[in-house]
């Protein structure tokens, strides 16, 4: 059974985009696990999708910090201690990431996806070391980023993104909310970032035909088989 969520346009957004004077057609809001292989997968679906379309479309990788998170990253039978332990690490990450985002979009963008390789695919524990590592890697301003990683402005940034969650209605990582800014207020919520199913929605909201996208990419027939397009809605996917 399909889940219809109906849910108005944060004003946090809406306001922003009146102070920059004006939006994009497509806004793209990714909540991320900033530690997570799937998310990892996920942002460079988004990333994938923004060099090929023709629209003009702007996208945020949003870190997310709650229970389920935390649960998935602990052993079996954790200690009150082992909690609070994993706990610290995710906020610490959370607050290294927005730091590195002070100092421009790419480069906060480069350190995540950084991070998360460095985390994932080499094994590496959280530290500040690795964050300081990979702030120099990402030619940041190592002062200034050791000064961001602990400021009030990164704890201030991490309420308003769990804030930001909260009014979406955003449960799990990996989760991305989709607007379209020409045709309506109102928001997609999208549970499985793959880039079929971000091919399905530019399709079913008019900016791109997915054969466009796909052949642009030349994308793999056996990623995963292509949902087949009825003119609605498709089940990984929720009205907000």
């Amino acid at each position: 059974m399909l889940l219809l969520f109906f849910v108005w346009r944060p004003l946090l957004i809406a306001n922003k985009d009146r102070l920059l004077g004006g939006s994009n057609v497509l806004e793209v809001y990714l909540f991320v696990n900033p530690l997570g292989a799937r998310c990892m997968r996920s942002e460079r679906n988004i990333m994938k999708l923004a060099d090929h379309l023709n629209s003009k479309v702007s996208f945020q990788f949003v870190p997310l910090l709650n229970q389920q998170i935390i649960e998935q990253a602990l052993p079996k039978r954790p200690t009150l201690a082992e909690r609070n332990a994993y706990f610290g690490v995710y906020y610490q990450a959370i607050l290294a990431y927005k730091a590195a985002l002070f100092q421009g979009k790419r480069k906060g963008r480069d350190f995540l996806l950084n991070m998360q390789t460095a985390v994932v695919n080499h094994h590496e524990s959280f530290s500040q070391e690795l964050a300081l590592e990979l702030a120099k890697d990402c030619r940041l301003d190592l002062d200034m980023f050791n000064e961001d990683c602990q400021s009030d402005l990164a704890k201030q940034a991490f309420k308003t993104d769990q804030k930001l969650a909260a009014e979406m209605k955003i449960q799990q990582s990996s989760s991305a909310v989709i607007f379209n800014c020409d045709v309506s207020q109102y928001g997609l919520l999208l549970n499985d970032v793959t880039y079929d199913s971000l091919c399905d929605v530019c399709e079913s909201q008019g900016v791109a035909t997915k054969e466009m996208l796909m052949g642009e990419l030349n994308y793999p027939t056996n990623d995963q088989t292509p949902s087949s397009l009825t003119g609605g809605l498709h089940p990984h996917l929720r009205v907000l």
